[in-house]
């Protein structure tokens, strides 16, 4: 999840088709790394999402596109 640290608004929500860590303990398989995050929050951009609206939760799904 991410949203604008300094004015919250509208939280943008990726679905990536991995599962959510909670834990590093074992260590995961597959991390998402911050160069994705860069790219999902581009996407998200290109696809109308303004971080600092109000309104529910975007939510960009890639595990579909992957």
């Amino acid at each position: 999840m991410v949203e604008e640290a300094v004015c919250p608004g509208t939280a943008l929500v990726v679905e990536t088709g991995r599962p959510a860590v909670m834990e590093l303990d074992p260590a995961p398989a597959e991390l998402v790394l911050p160069r994705e995050v860069a790219v999902e929050i581009r996407a998200a951009r290109s696809s109308d999402w303004m971080s600092r609206s109000d309104g529910p939760p975007f939510e960009l799904r890639l595990s579909a596109a992957g």
